[in-house]
């Protein structure tokens, strides 16, 4: 009798710890945040400190990415605005007409300043692949061409891609 209830307890609590785990359901840990930016296909490093993603509240809701070089911190860095966005996976398309599309793009550092308006037509997008509404995190990629405005007659293209999954905020 004593060899059967050592038999059975040792089971008993083998099958409650098996029954405790699987009816836990597991969480899986959030992915890191990271914003990646490339000049002219070159890697530049990012101040994710002092970078931003904003998305403004109302009708007219706008997204800002605002990507900050490492090495030009207190220089606005990259910044594109697309108009009437919605926290959806969507492409949104350098355009002319203001609807679901990228309204500009913007470049400055030191002596350098570039805007998308300067080159015409323009084959960039912000790509929005996924949206977690409650953790107030973007994912996607961006390609925005700028042309500088401080030499217009050298005016020089630089070609920005990247890509992020990165908080944003609502404003």
């Amino acid at each position: 009798m004593k060899s059967l209830c050592r038999f059975r307890l040792p089971a008993f609590l083998g099958l409650l710890t098996l029954t405790a785990a699987a009816s836990y359901p597991r969480q899986v840990p959030p992915l890191p945040h990271h914003l990646t930016l490339r000049l002219n296909g070159a890697p530049v490093l990012v101040d994710t400190t002092y970078s931003r993603i904003e998305a403004s509240s109302g009708a007219g809701k706008v997204l800002t990415l605002n990507l900050i070089r490492a090495d030009a911190p207190d220089d606005p860095g990259l910044t594109i605005l697309v108009d009437e966005f919605k926290p959806v996976p969507q492409v949104y398309r350098f355009k002319e007409i203001l609807s679901a599309h990228v309204r500009e793009a913007t470049y400055r550092v030191g002596e350098t300043t570039a805007e998308s308006m300067a080159c015409g037509v323009n084959d960039g997008e912000v790509r929005v692949t996924a949206v977690d509404t409650k953790q107030h995190v973007l994912t996607g990629t961006f390609r925005a061409v700028v042309c500088s405005t401080s030499a217009p007659r050298n005016a020089k293209k630089m070609t920005f891609e990247g890509s992020f999954r990165f908080p944003y905020e609502v404003r």
